[in-house]
């Protein structure tokens, strides 16, 4: 399919990587990690905030072409006050998204689609802002053809942010089909084995990390919920989290709760006790 074959190009596209490069300093200078920053990966909801808040210059921006084609002369002031309200509600939606993408680390791959992503959402804003200002000034056709133009670079951006969830699992949790268990007590390794810092089991087909902090056991899921990441090999903290090692996402030990994204999905955390010389786990509720 020529779609896919396009899109299998701008994947491998290295050229533009300074270009993503300069990019990322540029929201990371901007956007630094904090709860700003959190707030839009949409740490608070428990998922990606970027998908809800995309359904808003969307649907406000098909609204006014609706009533652009349909609605005739009566309906020209409700479809430029539409435009408008879709032109400033890019702002959020355009941070969260920069946010999630700034974050993608050295995932190459991802980064270049969503850079081409951002840059046909600028052109589609662009348009809609032209057809705002051509329709304040009484050229209602105008507008109205200008926001067609600006829904066509919508759709190409919306195409290629689909691709980004849906083939590169962007914004997707990886423990999403992970059920918690073992639900029983489960005999999993000798408790020597923590001598040497952190170890990493599998227990009921799922990795499991265990570690000690201030004589107390903790254990989680042993794969970060933002891209996959080994936290087995991720630091502890002072205030009992782990820290992943490939982008920074920060669990509590406690409750597998995020205390910092650029995650937003919490970890299955397990309960874990010794009897006798062994490591015991289950999850909890």
């Amino acid at each position: 399919m020529f779609l896919t074959k396009a899109v299998h190009k701008l994947e491998q596209a290295a050229a533009i990587d300074p270009v993503v490069e300069t990019v990322t300093k540029i929201v990371n200078g901007i956007l630094p990690p904090g709860p700003v920053k959190d707030a839009l990966h949409g740490r608070p909801l428990g998922h990606a905030l970027h998908p809800l808040l995309v359904a808003l210059p969307i649907g406000l921006s098909t609204g006014a072409s609706m009533l652009d084609l349909t609605g005739g002369e009566r309906y020209q002031p409700a479809a430029q006050r539409l435009v408008g309200a879709a032109v400033l509600s890019v702002l959020p939606t355009a941070a969260s998204g920069l946010a999630d993408w700034s974050e993608l680390g050295s995932s190459k791959r991802p980064k270049r689609v969503g850079l081409v992503h951002a840059s046909y959402n600028v052109v589609a804003t662009s348009l809609y802002a032209a057809s705002w200002l051509a329709r304040r000034s009484g050229h209602h056709r105008r507008g109205a053809l200008l926001a067609l133009l600006g829904a066509g670079g919508l759709a190409a951006g919306g195409y290629l942010g689909g691709h980004l969830v849906y083939s590169q699992g962007v914004a997707v949790s990886r423990n999403a089909d992970r059920t918690p268990k073992p639900r029983k007590w489960t005999d999993v390794a000798p408790a020597s084995d923590l001598d040497s810092g952190t170890i990493r089991i599998e227990v009921s087909g799922q990795p499991v990390m265990i570690t000690r902090q201030g004589g107390r056991l903790y254990a989680l899921g042993a794969v970060c919920s933002h891209l996959g990441g080994p936290l087995d090999e991720g630091d502890i903290t002072a205030d009992s989290c782990v820290v992943c090692p490939w982008h920074g996402s920060t669990f509590r030990l406690d409750d597998g709760s995020v205390a910092r994204g650029p995650a937003s999905v919490p970890q299955i955390a397990y309960e874990v006790r010794t009897v006798g010389d062994r490591l015991e786990v289950r999850a909890k509720d």
